[in-house]
């Protein structure tokens, strides 16, 4: 009976087991997931912050994101683009970018909306901060959550404008350097064939100068007979001219 009632303990401790093991790993599981999902949408969406920041008109509430990875200057040059879908009149003065009378319904319905927007360096990153002004009060999430969500819409539509762009160029670059060193390569490869073919025409060179050489050699032992042979006929006549005088 003690050995029945063992073996059954040893069941509910190993079935106690299997339920926390299962439970923990549900848990670690649910970690990654959420952790995956915050790391996805870091890249994709960026967190975007309200509040109050100081601009041309005074303190006025705003929202913000930072542009990762590009530079303020490259991020000020894509506004002016990017505010042209508005139709305002865009203007920029000391470094803040005006749109007057910009057309944008989701947030001013009929009416138009002045959009103000700045930018900052931090760090490698761009910070980038829009106004809307509503005419009388400025976008907000308190009184107007809707047309808030829209305004946090138009903001990182253009962060992710202006990484698509910033990484076509960068792939241009990249592809205009690869272009080069590929030419460089072909060039390094042509010269190759070049110092080969140089090669080919020294041996032949040196090849044909070997036999000239020998050719030389035989030339010259004629022409050292030749000489020794004149040498003699001069004597002879030179002896010949003195018995006669």
């Amino acid at each position: 009976l003690s050995m029945i009632k063992l073996h059954h303990f040893s069941k509910v401790i190993v079935f106690i087991l299997v339920i926390f093991s299962g439970s923990l790993f549900a848990q670690t599981s649910a970690t990654d997931s959420m952790r995956a999902a915050t790391m996805t949408k870091g890249l994709i969406a960026p967190t975007t912050l309200e509040g109050e920041r100081l601009m041309s008109v005074g303190a006025k509430n705003s929202i913000s994101l930072d542009i990762m990875g590009v530079p303020m200057k490259y991020v000020n040059k894509k506004w002016k683009e990017y505010a042209k879908q508005f139709k305002g009149d865009i203007k920029n003065k000391n470094d803040e970018w005006f749109s007057d009378n910009a057309l944008i319904p989701a947030i001013g319905g009929a009416n138009t909306v002045d959009m103000y927007a700045k930018f900052a360096e931090n760090g490698q990153n761009t910070t980038a901060t829009v106004w809307f002004d509503l005419g009388g009060a400025y976008l907000n999430s308190k009184d107007f959550a809707d047309k808030y969500k829209e305004g946090e819409k138009i903001l990182t539509a253009f962060n992710l404008s202006v990484q698509r762009d910033m990484t076509a160029d960068q792939l241009n670059d990249q592809q205009d350097a690869l272009k080069k060193l590929e030419k460089n390569q072909r060039n390094l490869e042509r010269k190759n064939t070049d110092l080969h073919s140089d090669i080919e025409d020294y041996k032949k060179k040196i090849a044909k100068a070997e036999n000239d050489i020998q050719i030389n050699l035989k030339q010259q032992d004629d022409s050292k007979k030749q000489v020794e042979n004149q040498r003699k006929l001069v004597d002879e006549i030179q002896k010949k001219l003195n018995m006669l005088n």
